[in-house]
């Protein structure tokens, strides 16, 4: 073989080398074997939360609390869904974002209705979220804007929320 040969087998192998080494850790990722993908995805599933509405300016003070179901959705999709009266709220729907180690962030809205079920506004809640070292519970800081149909703002609340993983 000359030396132009050997060099490009060489090169062919280095190459082939190459991908497999990447597609061996792309899948590796996927696989949720505890990279930075894994760990990205780990708050996804369903979620039974207790939220916890508080005065902003002294969130000591706790004004009510109610259940409600999370569903985190690969690709950063929300579903949420509380146990308040339907007649005033629809379904929340929003994203969520991984922001390092276990922190996460979602922004999310209702449809808000008034007592006789006509829409009159939205709740847009704003997230963040620790997830518990051993990834089955997350506690969340949130703030929520109420606004009219048209945006404009009514007012704002503040909350907590203790979740588990739906099991």
């Amino acid at each position: 073989m000359n030396t132009k040969t050997i060099a490009w087998a060489a090169a062919g192998v280095l190459t082939a080398a190459m991908l497999v080494g990447t597609t061996g850790r792309l899948r590796a990722q996927d696989a949720g074997d505890g990279t930075a993908g894994a760990q990205a995805r780990a708050i996804e599933g369903v979620w039974e939360a207790v939220a916890t509405i508080r005065d902003c300016n002294a969130p000591e003070v706790e004004f009510f609390s109610f259940l409600s179901m999370d569903s985190y959705i690969r690709g950063g999709s929300y579903i949420g869904e509380s146990a308040s009266e339907p007649a005033v709220r629809a379904t929340g729907m929003g994203k969520w974002r991984h922001e390092g180690g276990r922190d996460y962030t979602a922004v999310y809205q209702f449809f808000t209705f008034d007592a006789v079920g006509k829409s009159n506004g939205r709740l847009v809640v704003s997230a963040q979220i620790r997830l518990s070292v051993d990834g089955l519970s997350f506690r969340s800081s949130d703030t929520a804007v109420i606004t009219d149909l048209d945006g404009t703002v009514i007012d704002q609340i503040c909350g907590t929320r203790q979740a588990v993983r739906f099991q």
